[in-house]
């Protein structure tokens, strides 16, 4: 049976020096539906970023029968969608054709920064996630999938790229996989600088960082990583966008084989940072369980953590004390995190409210997999460890087999006995991971020590609420001088704080016409963890 087809054609608008957005037409085969069916959605807010507010009458439609005449709804909102859809006012017959206008998202130094999903302006040059600019039909399984690109109203020279490929791509692939891909179009800088089939760094603003530098550093890990995950189709690509507000980090899509990451003037990264997170992002390529995002991001996160540490190390990409400047940097960052106690649950519940509780898969995930790989090797004297298991999850699942969080208890178990149930269960209970202080021996010793955790002294809410509240009486903050209801002028960025072990910080307050620095030690309880060290050698 012939497979359904989509043949898309991508034109960037451009009004003078700047995009404007993106004209999207797309020829759809292979698909039937009856009268009041969704020809096409499109989400208007998505995880808190603007879809494209495509015209309730911009989407326009036909088939061999003639005009379609669309209805256009709005679903109710759901805590991370909020749906508009086109529908049909009858039966269709045979090819349909679709077009719209999707307009770019405008930006400025005041907006707040968040996920990088949007389609974006950047001078005569656009980029975005699908997501948020594709409005396809609903309709699940494989399609005949062509993306190409109209690039006449931009400037001679210019690129179209998306993250599976340069120019025109063909691939047999689900309509949702369109939407979880970057776009990229306009006068593209890059590493390498010519089109490359597996790789590339691509960017529109010439960055303030070594561009180079990081997308050779990336692209070495990334053969690497292939590599180890015997990867049998390469290719992956990083987007690179300019905020006009201070704000860094960046965005996946599942499976999107692509990554986008956002520098400011304000705010802007060092090249070792972005290395460092990079070396994290892509190994999200590879590890994934099936499942809801609170049974599986310790899996997700933790894996990433796990091998974007391990892999740079034992290929030389990264040397002894770099390994432990990083595997410390991240103990400190799960010891010193109070919610790190939080059951996976509640930590999912908390996930968009509080960034210490998006830190909870992180390390707790690294540190679960460090001490698991530990008593593998020792129950099985070192023929046997984590890696083993996680590439079973991938073989398994290129072969079309769902792998769960049940599918990898019953691994560990098979390793382990009872005991790795056991671990299992403490680890997403919120216990504490203490893992042996031999577990990276030979090379590497642990030792006991006490770890500050961070506690700001009133609701962390504060930071993005952009006013102090439920301040502790009698409390660091307090004793500093800080009161509820101070209006937040500057601090440091609170995503970054749970990873650092805790010293000074300064806030700068307004109360009523003042203007306040006040500087203190966000200082909460002491904890038992781990830090790292290279062996003394006799």
């Amino acid at each position: 049976m012939t497979a359904p087809s989509i043949t898309i054609t991508l034109e960037p608008q451009v009004t003078g020096d700047a995009a404007t957005g993106v004209s999207v037409s797309y020829v759809l085969c292979g698909v039937n539906l009856a009268e009041g069916d969704t020809l096409c959605r499109l989400p208007e807010i998505v995880v808190g970023v603007d879809g494209a507010r495509v015209a309730d009458e911009g989407v326009r439609a036909s088939d061999e029968a003639g005009p379609l005449k669309l209805v256009h709804h709005k679903d109710e909102a759901t805590p991370a969608y909020t749906y508009r859809r086109w529908q049909t006012n009858r039966a269709t017959q045979g090819d349909i054709t679709v077009e719209y206008f999707a307009p770019v998202r405008v930006v400025t130094p005041a907006t707040t920064n968040g996920p990088l999903f949007d389609l974006r302006a950047e001078g005569q040059g656009i980029s975005g996630g699908g997501l948020t600019f594709l409005a396809l039909p609903e309709h699940e399984g494989d399609f005949d999938t062509e993306v190409g690109w109209d690039l006449r109203q931009l400037p001679p020279g210019s690129r179209g790229v998306t993250s599976h490929g340069e120019g025109t791509v063909r691939r047999t692939a689900t309509l949702e996989s369109l939407t979880y891909t970057f776009y990229i179009a306009g006068g593209i800088g890059s590493y390498p600088a010519e089109p490359d089939e597996t790789f590339g760094m691509l960017w529109l603003s010439e960055p303030k960082f070594d561009a180079v530098d990081v997308g050779a550093h990336i692209k070495r890990l990334y053969d690497e990583m292939c590599a180890f995950f015997r990867e049998p189709a390469p290719g992956y690509r990083v987007f690179v966008r300019k905020h006009p507000f201070p704000g860094n980090g960046g965005s996946a899509f599942p499976g999107s084989r692509g990554f986008m990451f956002g520098w400011s003037e304000a705010e802007q990264q060092t090249t070792e940072a972005l290395k460092r997170l990079l070396a994290h992002e892509t190994v999200h390529n590879w590890p994934f369980l099936q499942g809801e995002p609170a049974d599986i991001s310790w899996y997700t996160e933790g894996t990433a953590e796990y091998y974007s540490l391990v892999l740079p190390h034992r290929s030389g990409v990264i040397d002894d004390n770099t390994f432990l400047e990083l595997l410390n940097a991240r103990a400190h960052a799960y010891y010193g995190n109070p919610l790190q106690t939080l059951t996976n649950d509640e930590a999912a519940t908390q996930y968009w409210g509080d960034w210490r509780a998006q830190k909870v898969p992180y390390g707790r995930g690294l540190f679960y997999l460090i001490d698991l790989d530990h008593k593998i090797q020792r129950t099985s004297q070192r023929k046997r460890g984590v890696d083993d298991l996680v590439l079973d999850v991938l073989e398994r699942q290129r072969v079309g087999q769902d792998v769960t969080t049940e599918d990898w208890v019953a691994m560990v178990v098979q390793e382990l006995g009872e005991a790795g149930r056991l671990d299992f269960k403490a680890m997403t209970a919120g216990q504490w991971i203490l893992p042996d202080l031999d577990c990276l021996g030979p090379r590497f010793v642990a030792q006991e020590v006490d770890i500050r955790q961070l506690h700001v002294g009133f609701d962390y809410s504060s930071f993005k609420a952009g006013a102090i509240s439920g301040l502790v009486e009698d409390g660091h903050a307090a004793r500093a001088g800080i009161r509820d209801g101070d209006i937040i002028v500057k601090a440091p960025a609170p995503h970054k704080l749970p990873g650092k072990p805790v010293g000074e910080i300064t806030l700068t307050l307004r109360r009523g016409e003042d203007l306040l620095d006040i500087t203190y030690k966000p200082q909460g309880a002491l904890v038992t963890g781990r830090l790292w060290d290279v062996k003394a050698t006799s």
